[in-house]
């Protein structure tokens, strides 16, 4: 016979506030500050460690994403034969996909026929179709108002419309009336994302955005409703997981008082389509991108998007691409079926299909992302609107102080990409074959990648170890106490491994003639000096080293000393720490070891 558990209550447990929370950190951190564990978000505001429901009363209302089900998985396929494209949206629903993306790169012409015959034994009733790249907005979507099974269909039109409000654009949104489900007017802010653009930022150029063109089509006589409506607001699913699920609630929290300006209380939605975003993907080391995908495919879900489309984890360098695109797709079958999420993001009777709702701090981050987001916003319209405010060079500002702020965290360590400039992992044998193919894969990253600089280094090795059939390697000398050299010892090891460096060896050697013959035994390029704070005994080597090989650079570990002029007069090239420009001094050895 089994029991059912008593009541859970909390009634014996004294409240507490968050200013006891606050002292009992302050005790425990000792000698460090508070403020080391409050969070300095990239959007300028900051988020202490915990919230609670006292905190509610300063919180954004969020209304319902207005999403009818589980979030779509959308598979993207470049459109080039009909049949062969047909051929792959269908493996893609059986892979588990249940959106298409069909992008047209403009070679090929249109018509009725093409249409079908792509969209072949695809139930377009159930399957939403989105259609991007280069085409004719009124030609396509005439013939989509023919094609059969087509009248329900959820998708839309992913390319922006052009900027000048003709009346066949006007003409366009009235024939989108036969289609009442499908979305023709898109607003992607992905390409600014890939500059550079913060969460809040985001936020702010798709309401700049949706400004844009409510104001231009209303004065045409189309309410603002009808255009939320008719909208698809695109953008990117970073790797922030808290950020990027309250992206999207921010969004919506922000909508209704933007349709509010314009004269519309109809609390109409615009339907939100997310790409994973490409900043953190790592070329070299692409297993690692799928556990960044499975957060961006889970932030997503969470944050309400109604479709994510999902890039593949690997571009067919070092694995088929198939198979990459298969496994890809499987991340959310895996979360939304069998980890269930698909139930709980469901609205019902008793919940809005909302599950971050009630988290303090979700609640607090939405919140606050909603209020730095409005602010840019009402600056961006300061500028004349969105349009203007690109062409006068106001969002190119924007992204780029962002994105200085971002490489810098990313060039110094202090936020780590792991594979990229955390413990990366050797090339495999593939990839050894197509480091051409790799190198073109980096180069074509974005502007704003958080991966590039620090593959290019260790693939400019790997071409380096090709052309001169070795790789340049570092011996790590740890000396004096072992815990502290240790530690040393391993922070110069990944340091130098994100270069493409070899690791010849590391050992806890005497500092004497002997042990310097040993370090040298393999011809390291960098001798890397683990000694604590023992100066004296690293001045007597550098003498020695210089001595016996005056051609290897020797490098201390651990922050200069007072007497570090006298350390670098005695031989020694640098001293490597965390807070380092670790890349700008990576691609100084680069340049003294001759791999560049």
């Amino acid at each position: 016979m089994t029991h059912s558990p008593p009541a859970l209550s909390f009634s014996e447990f004294p409240p507490v506030s968050q200013q006891e929370w606050q002292e009992k950190a302050e005790a425990d951190l000792g000698t460090t500050p508070y403020q080391r564990i409050v969070w300095n978000t990239p959007d300028g505001f900051q988020l202490e460690p915990w919230f609670s429901t006292a905190n509610a009363a300063k919180q954004i209302p969020v209304p319902s994403s207005g999403r009818t089900g589980a979030m779509h998985s959308c598979r993207r396929i470049a459109v080039h034969d009909p049949a062969r494209t047909n051929t792959l949206c269908l493996e893609a629903l059986r892979d588990g996909a249940t959106a298409l993306e069909l992008f047209f790169a403009g070679h090929l012409p249109l018509n009725p026929a093409i249409i079908e015959r792509i969209l072949a034994d695809v139930d377009t009733a159930h399957v939403p179709i989105w259609f991007s790249g280069t085409f004719n907005h009124a030609a396509l979507l005439g013939m989509l108002v023919e094609t059969a099974a087509f009248g329900s269909n959820r998708g839309g039109l992913l390319a922006e419309l052009p900027l000048a409000c003709s009346q066949k654009e006007v003409d366009l949104l009235h024939t989108a009336t036969l289609l009442p489900e499908f979305r023709t007017i898109a607003i992607d802010t992905v390409p600014f994302h890939e500059e550079g653009a913060t969460a809040a930022l985001e936020i702010a150029l798709a309401l700049g955005g949706a400004s844009d063109a409510i104001h231009r089509f209303s004065q045409r006589g189309i309410p603002a409703g009808t255009l939320a409506r008719e909208m698809v607001i695109i953008m990117a699913a970073g790797t922030s997981h808290f950020t990027e699920l309250a992206k999207p609630r921010a969004l919506r929290a922000l909508f209704p008082h933007l349709l509010k300006a314009y004269g519309d209380t109809s609390q109409s939605t615009p339907s939100l389509f997310a790409r994973t975003s490409r900043l953190s993907s790592s070329v070299l080391d692409p297993y690692t991108n799928l556990l960044r995908l499975t957060t961006q495919t889970l932030s997503s879900m969470l944050g309400g998007y109604s479709t994510l489309q999902l890039e593949p984890f690997e571009q067919g360098i070092t694995v088929e691409r198939a198979a990459a695109e298969q496994i890809t797709s499987h991340i959310a079958l895996i979360l939304g079926r069998e980890a269930g999420l698909n139930r709980s993001m469901a609205p019902a009777e008793s919940s809005p299909g909302d599950p971050a709702e009630g988290s303090a701090f979700i609640e607090t981050l939405t919140t606050k992302l909603a209020e730095k987001a409005w602010e840019l916003f009402t600056a961006i319209e300061a500028e004349g609107g969105l349009s203007k405010a690109i062409e006068n060079g106001t969002i190119a500002i924007m992204t780029a102080e962002r994105q200085q702020a971002q490489v810098k965290q990313l060039r110094n360590r202090k936020a780590a990409i792991v594979g990229v400039n955390r413990y990366p992992a050797e090339l495999n044998a593939t990839q050894q074959k197509n480091s051409e193919a790799l190198r073109q894969a980096i180069l074509s990253a974005p502007a704003a990648s958080k991966t590039a600089t620090f593959e290019m280094l260790r693939l400019q090795a790997e071409m380096h170890r090709v052309a001169t059939g070795r790789t340049p390697s570092v011996f790590i000398w740890m000396a004096t106490e072992t815990a502290i050299s240790r530690r040393q010892a391993a922070f110069a090891e990944d340091f130098f491994l994100c270069g493409g460096y070899s690791i010849a060896a590391e050992a806890h050697l005497t500092p004497d003639e002997n042990s310097c013959t040993t370090a040298l035994e393999k011809n390291p390029a960098i001798i890397v000096l683990c000694m604590g704070d023992n100066e004296p005994a690293a001045a007597g080597l550098l003498s020695l080293l210089k001595t016996l090989s005056p051609e290897t650079l020797t490098v201390m570990a651990g922050r200069p000393p007072e007497n570090q002029a006298a350390l670098l007069e005695g031989g020694l090239d640098s001293f490597i720490y965390t807070g380092v420009d670790v890349a700008a001094m990576l691609e100084a050895y680069h340049s003294k070891t001759e791999i560049q």
